[in-house]
């Protein structure tokens, strides 16, 4: 049997429900508050250690290999959280099947883009990112690709499985790491020592994550022998992760293109290094949305596998309220001490000011695309998320590309406000009709 925790399963009425999200969302709380506050923490020394410069190539760094991560990863974690979710209740050796297989193709996927990206790194510091001094750097972070595509399922399955406080610790165990690892890694060896700290911490993550994972999985047999179950479930996972692959290179390219954008303006590194410590503090508004995100995910594709329509609209509302509280006095506030917010990085990042109060803004625009996203993501829709993220990514590289040569780090915290807003506005009335339908779904 599966070992069960206070937040395993899934029961109709209302009284349980509340109690497996309040319970769900004090361990989420819990391991985002001390995983990001110690990000935060490793986040500022770093970048006083370092400067702006150093700042931007370590960012620079993480967003290219975070861009062929995506690839290696091709959606298989959010295909881990999905169908775990959603058969755990009902199929409990078909959702361990599909950890099984979602994890098998991760290490393939994760070693042969490393490997491609290892031989490629000469030219693409010299030729694309304008860093040919950090070729060394650039090979060992195709490390982080490798073990960020198998931390990714993992954590995925770990989610899916609803064990919440399994999955807290382990994210204060990375935030821990992280945060320390990488102060002592710049400390004595600058970019280079930063970036193996980052790699260390994902290989001690996907360690704690197997670790995790052997308990939660169920003892008996998988039932590989039946064939046409596999197959069935391996392109069912195929097309779900097909698609999510799809619009995650759309807005890791876009990203990407942005940051190149910026570092080819005189100065650009130091550009980027300001961006990205404003985006630190975007990061924390929104560590309570993102950390409840994989939470309310696992609890609306269990409700849609268990065809409980009312439990779905309820939790929906319960989320889209508790969302709004916790970011939008926070955008304000944040907004508002803008300049000595900036100023804990170093003097040098104060003229971030209004960078940090344009991704403030942009935060709520962020929540709002991630509620009315889940909606179509619990029930399967990837094809409708694919379409919306194509339109977040046209957009985030049409407005950089204006903007970032007369406004630089403002012109891509710009350019992520305006992808971000227009994508929420276009996810309402697809939210709106999928919630119809799976209403009438459940009747019928």
């Amino acid at each position: 049997m599966v070992p069960q925790s206070p937040v395993a399963e899934i029961t109709p009425p209302a009284t349980s429900l509340g109690r497996i999200l309040a319970l769900g969302a004090f361990w989420t709380l819990f391991g985002a508050v001390v995983s990001r506050g110690l990000t935060l923490v490793g986040s500022v020394v770093a970048g006083r250690i370092l400067g702006s410069s150093g700042f931007g190539e370590v960012a620079m760094i993480q967003s290219t290999q975070g861009l062929f991560g995506v690839l290696a990863g091709a959606g298989l974690g959010l295909a881990a959280t999905k169908f775990v979710a959603e058969f755990r209740s009902v199929d409990p050796l078909r959702a361990s099947r599909c950890v099984a297989l979602a994890t098998s193709i991760a290490v393939a996927s994760g070693a042969m883009v490393a490997a491609i990206m290892c031989v490629f790194a000469e030219p693409v510091a010299a030729n694309v990112l304008n860093m040919p001094h950090l070729v060394t750097e650039l090979r060992v972070a195709t490390l982080l690709v490798f073990f960020g595509t198998i931390n990714g399922v993992q954590t995925g399955a770990v989610v899916g499985y609803g064990d919440f406080r399994i999955a807290a610790i382990l994210n204060c165990v990375r935030g821990a790491g992280l945060c320390f690892l990488l102060i002592a890694g710049i400390q004595f060896g600058g970019v280079l020592g930063g970036v193996i700290a980052l790699v260390v911490t994902e290989a001690v993550a996907v360690l704690a994550n197997h670790a995790a994972l052997q308990r939660l999985l169920p003892r008996q047999p998988s039932a590989w022998h039946d064939r046409a179950t596999a197959w069935r479930d391996l392109k069912g996972m195929f097309r779900f992760s097909g698609f999510s692959l799809a619009g995650s290179v759309c807005t890791m390219a876009a990203l990407w293109f942005s940051n190149v954008m910026l570092v080819a303006q005189p100065d650009g590194y130091a550009a980027l290094g300001i961006f990205n410590a404003a985006d630190r503090w975007r990061q924390v508004l929104l560590f309570v949305p993102a950390s409840f995100s994989p939470l309310i995910l696992s609890l609306l594709s269990n409700l849609h596998g268990n065809n409980d329509a009312g439990a779905y609209r309820r939790l929906f509302g319960v989320n889209l309220w508790i969302n709004a509280a916790v970011v939008i006095v926070p955008s304000a506030g944040l907004a508002l001490l803008a300049t000595p917010a900036m100023r804990l990085f170093g003097v040098e990042y104060c003229d971030g000011r209004m960078t940090l109060v344009i991704l403030a803004t942009s935060a709520i625009a962020v929540v709002m695309n991630n509620i009315l996203g889940q909606i179509l993501i619990s029930q399967g829709a990837v094809l409708g998320r694919f379409l919306l993220d194509v339109l977040l990514s046209a957009t985030l590289a049409l407005v950089s590309w204006w903007l970032i040569p007369h406004y630089r780090d403002q012109g891509m915290a710009i350019g992520s406000l305006a992808a971000y807003a227009a994508t929420a506005l276009v996810l309402i009335a697809p939210a709106i009709y999928f919630m119809k339908r799976r209403a009438a779904n459940s009747d019928a």
